[in-house]
């Protein structure tokens, strides 16, 4: 526990903080809508009548008609289906560039000639197209779109780590309905999905991107042999070795080039083995990047394959020829797969089905226009009447589309007969793609009151977190204000409880209400001090608010990675000129300008080194045309064995600077001596870790990964890290302190050390103790000599941040070691000048102890440096997915949170890091003033107390705490105000056209890393009050053994 005291400090920015949370929230449901679900299902006899209105006669062939089910909407064109779906097969994967010459060819061209034969030998029976995915382009919601027929909606993103089970009408339920047998092979996620539903399944885990074989091994070893048996109607195979091997090496590997020619020869069997009642579907869910990556809405993402077959399927009498380029949508496939097997098309879908799936060569042209004909107006009555049911449940449509489908139906219903089969199909086609249209607007609907609500009460808890930074009655009012505080949180949140009985927005709105109420209720309390910002101040909240407001521009987005680096180079070249040119020459000072003109200048070359070599590290987005991916981001084993070992000892050493670094100031500060545990722990743990984190690079970099005996021992260190870790801080949390008193010998003894050694790397105990000591007897008693008393405070959170930057280091993957190492230096060199900076321009020891807001604009600007310099980007396919299998094979017995947790760990590395470091603003200045006397420069502050280091902040609780309260919500209120202004740009520039591309994952982005930089700051500060509470009690032991 910490003091009362502390734990008023630590509610009273968990409270300010969970206010700005609760309307982020309220924002995120206005904003980003899921589509309501019509729980109706289809069934056969909704249509059966009307087919009548349809004057048709259809001529069922005898090889045709043999074995089709009984007639459902209308007769099936087939019996039997297989469905082989290549996760990720890129459009370009399978169709063949006649242009290349031999040996010109990328390891992803032309590695499937299979279909270029297919289509020369049986043009007539093979159909290759574009199989265009809708955004997002996960795997979860391509398969909801490729079952359902519906368009998945932005956040349903978020679902792609949970496999829910479909309660939305679809095309297995569907087919099992009417008595077809489903086995299902290959990817995991189809029994979540669909549980109970098949008559066989043979599913292997498919989460783990590393492993490129076990599925398809696993669906290989058994395709063959169940497309021999006579107990399925439908297979569905699900590879999944293309899309894990994009993941892990990009498209252009020869691992790729293997992938694909295992795909070529596994599908030269199965069409060999399709039968004349049977239907080929073979197609990806979505494309991939050049990275291997997806799940964002680019041309490569979206532009998947399809290849049908069958023997008596008849292409003849379409405007196609055979191979070319019209695209077909995906969620055409479900009407499309429904009706030529003569089910239902289920219910929600919007797809429109393609015509020449129900004509086969025994149908005559006309045979074959009237089927055309059947299958387009019973898609078109499906289509109606969910659109119709989805009105009636309160949804509005767009006026002018809705009006244009009204129009339709008014043609087809009372006069279709009456026009021409072209002009009919024409009608039906327009009416299934205005539809579709539509929806896809509507889908993007924002609940505008509910967006206002969440914006005012964030700009409102924005305001009340102002007011605190600035306020004076903390010191004498603190806990009854900060109990009041608590009394608005739980009162606010409360209100939620009557969601069920009112809207979200109007409870919002309430909210805010009872937030300004509480401020002019308590306006006598609140005493503003005197707001002095210097010009660095000015300066650098000018650049962060510069920064904020360029959420407003999708360029700023798409470049933030360039114009944060600068930001943060002209804050810190600003915070030092101004004070350097302000203050005139001074004669009597311990070191000469000149030498702090050179101190400041080798600092700042430090920093823009190593800002300008981060760019190694960052990752291209899709609108940077111009940028080439690093090989940083490529697996140590997608590497040629020449650079391998270059990278591997590249890694290790910067791993060995990343423990040798804090350790050498440790000791430098004199925190490592004694055997404290603190001491034992901090002198064994991170270098186990380091040497288990270099054990993991060798084995995932060996030649013989695939070996089992080899691939067992993966998981091991990473294991043990991940427990040394938890052991670590579990143990500093409790026993957090790293000092050494000296035993007890004489009076004369210690005295004379004192005297000889008055600026000595191990301070002396602070005055105030030296008198509380010496009071009573002091013939008998002794002043003690502590090592490392100067840096008791910020010594355990280093040591503690040193284990959490390995642990770092391991998930983010051996190439981005050199990354981390860069950031610590930039981070240790700015709060170097930042302590500088204070001695410099301080008038007194208070404003040491009181972080200045150009330290903090710092430290914020930095957070967001770090998650662009270790490969970040606000999108989804920049998400590290490999982070998921650090310790784990991929199985988790159906739950994904620990995968969820260490990407999510990996991608706001940086926002968790310098949350957790944020006090050392506060202490850096008072640690650097001891342990480099001469770097104080400042005359007026030459007094005993400077000498006292982080001890000062025992000395002035109520200041230590001000100070912590104001650097908590200050650095809090930053970050708040860059997701209210993501939040803003992307309500105000929600009809943008890149509105899902760019600004929406934007916001989600900075949302969920201001939840994680509040908690990181809360448990950052927690642990500070924990050592001081620590080092109190031992101050009050010290005192009464001494006594």
């Amino acid at each position: 526990m910490a003091t009362c005291g502390g734990t008023q400090v630590f509610i009273l920015i968990l409270c300010l903080s969970e206010l700005l949370t609760v309307g982020i929230l309220i924002f995120s449901h206005g904003f980003l809508l899921t589509r309501q679900v019509v729980l109706f299902n289809s069934s056969c006899e909704d249509f059966k009548i009307e087919e009548d209105h349809v004057k048709t006669k259809i001529k069922e062939s005898t090889n045709n008609g043999k074995g089709l089910s009984a007639e459902c909407w209308m007769t099936p064109t087939f019996r039997r289906a297989v469905i082989l779906l290549i996760d990720a097969l890129r459009y370009d994967f399978a169709a063949y560039n006649h242009s290349l010459k031999v040996g010109e060819a990328l390891h992803y061209q032309n590695k499937m000639p299979v279909f270029k034969s297919i289509l020369q030998s049986r043009p007539r029976h093979a159909y290759l197209v574009p199989f265009i995915a809708d955004a997002p382009t996960t795997t979860m919601q391509r398969l909801k779109g490729l079952t359902t027929g519906s368009l998945p909606t932005f956040i349903d993103a978020s679902h792609n780590f949970a496999s829910e089970e479909i309660s939305e009408d679809n095309i297995v339920d569907q087919l099992v309905s009417c008595g077809k047998r489903i086995t299902v092979l290959g990817d995991d996620t189809w029994g979540g999905l669909f549980p109970g539903r098949f008559n066989q399944s043979f599913l292997y885990p498919s989460f783990n991107v590393m492993d490129l074989h076990t599925v398809d091994n696993g669906v290989l070893n058994h395709l063959e042999k169940e497309m021999l048996q006579d107990d399925w109607d439908v297979i569905i195979a699900h590879f999944l070795g293309v899309d894990h091997c994009g993941h892990r090496y990009g498209p252009n590997h020869p691992e790729m080039a293997a992938k694909l020619k295992q795909m070529n020869s596994m599908i030269k069997k199965v069409v060999d083995n399709i039968e004349n009642d049977t239907v080929l579907f073979i197609f990806g869910d979505h494309g991939m990047t050049r990275t291997g990556d997806h799940g964002g809405d680019s041309r490569d993402e979206v532009k998947a394959t399809l290849f049908l077959y069958s023997p008596v399927l008849d292409i003849m009498h379409s405007v196609f020829d055979g191979e070319h380029s019209l695209p077909v949508a995906q969620v055409d496939i479900v009407p499309s797969l429904a009706l030529a097997l003569g089910v239902p098309i289920p219910y929600s879908s919007l797809g429109r089905v393609m015509e020449n799936i129900v004509v086969t060569v025994e149908h005559s042209r006309e045979e074959a226009d009237h089927r055309q004909l059947v299958a387009l107006a019973q898609n078109v009555k499906q289509v109606r009447r969910y659109l119709k049911d989805y009105k009636n449940l309160g949804n509005v449509f767009p006026l002018d589309k809705w009006q244009r489908l009204e129009e339709l139906n008014g043609i087809m219903l009372p006069s279709i007969e009456n026009l021409s089969p072209k002009e009919q199909k024409k009608v039906y086609i327009e009416y299934l793609t205005l539809a579709k249209l539509m929806c896809e607007e509507i889908w993007a609907k924002f609940n505008v009151s509910e967006i206002s609500s969440g914006l005012f009460l964030m700009f409102n808890s924005m305001l009340l977190i102002t007011v605190f930074t600035h306020c004076s009655f903390i010191i004498k009012n603190k806990i009854p204000i900060v109990k009041r505080v608590l009394f608005l949180t739980v009162l606010v949140n409360a209100l939620f409880v009557f969601t069920p009985y009112s809207r979200i927005s109007v409870l919002g709105y309430v909210a805010s209400f009872f937030m300004i109420t509480w401020m002019c209720i308590h306006r006598h309390i609140f005493t503003i001090e005197s707001i002095y910002l210097n010009k660095s101040d000015c300066t650098s909240l000018l650049l962060a608010v510069l920064m904020c407001l360029g959420s407003f521009s999708n360029s700023f987005v798409v470049m933030e990675n360039y114009v944060v680096a600068y930001i943060l180079l002209s804050s810190l070249l600003m915070q030092i000129l101004i004070p350097f040119l302000k203050r005139p020459r001074k004669k009597n000072t311990k070191l000469s300008v000149d030498s702090y003109f050179l101190l400041y200048a080798m600092l700042i070359l430090i920093v823009f080194m190593s800002v300008r070599l981060s760019s190694w590290f960052w990752k291209c987005r899709e609108e940077q045309s111009w940028c080439s991916p690093s090989q940083v981001h490529t697996p140590m084993t997608g590497l040629q064995q020449s650079l391998r070992n270059w990278r591997y000892f590249t890694s290790l050493f910067s791993l060995i600077l990343l423990v040798w670094l804090p350790r050498r100031w440790l000791l430098m500060c004199g925190n490592l001596n004694g055997s404290r545990l603190g001491v034992i722990l901090f002198n064994s743990v991170p270098v186990m870790c380091g040497v288990l984190v270099a054990a993991y690079w060798a084995l995932q970099a060996s030649p013989t990964l695939h070996n089992v005996n080899i691939s067992e021992y993966v998981v091991i260190p990473p294991r043990v890290n991940y427990a040394l870790t938890l052991v670590y801080v579990t143990a500093f949390y409790f026993l957090p302190l790293l000092i050494y008193e000296l035993p007890q010998s004489n009076t004369r003894t210690s005295m004379q050390l004192l005297l000889d050694n008055p600026n000595i790397l191990i301070p002396k105990l602070c005055q105030t103790l030296m008198e509380k000591y010496n009071e009573g007897n002091q013939r008998t008693s002794s002043v003690p000599v502590v090592y490392g008393l100067a840096t008791a405070v910020s010594a355990p959170l280093v040591s503690l941040l040193t284990v959490i930057l390995v642990v770092i280091v391991m998930v983010a993957g051996d190439g981005f070691t050199p990354a981390v190492v860069l950031l610590l230096v930039t981070a240790v060199a700015s709060l170097l000048l930042q302590a500088i900076s204070s001695w410099k321009t301080a008038d007194s020891l208070s404003m040491i102890m009181k972080p200045s807001w150009s330290a903090v604009c710092t430290w914020f600007i930095l957070s967001i440096h770090g998650f662009y310099s270790t490969g970040h980007h606000p999108t989804f396919p920049s998400l590290h997915w490999s982070a998921a299998f650090v310790g784990f094979e991929g199985e988790w017995n159906g739950s994904n949170f620990i995968p969820a947790l260490l990407v999510g760990f990996n991608t706001f590395s940086s926002q968790i890091l310098f949350g957790l470091a944020l006090p050392l603003v506060l202490l850096a200045p008072l640690a650097v003033g001891v342990i480099f006397p001469k770097l104080r420069c400042n005359s007026r502050l030459e007094t005993e107390e400077v000498r006292h280091g982080e001890f000062l902040l025992m000395d002035e609780p109520d200041k230590a705490e001000d100070a912590l309260v104001f650097l908590g919500l200050s650095y809090i209120l930053l970050h708040a105000a860059k997701v209210f202004c993501s939040a803003v740009s992307a309500f105000i520039l929600r009809r943008h056209l890149m509105v899902w591309k760019i600004f929406a994952p934007h916001f989600i982005f900075e949302a969920v890393g201001f939840m994680i930089t509040g908690c990181s700051v809360l448990a950052g500060i927690w642990f500070t009050l924990r050592i001081i509470k620590v080092l109190k009690s031992w101050s009050e032991y010290l005192h009464h053994k001494n006594s």
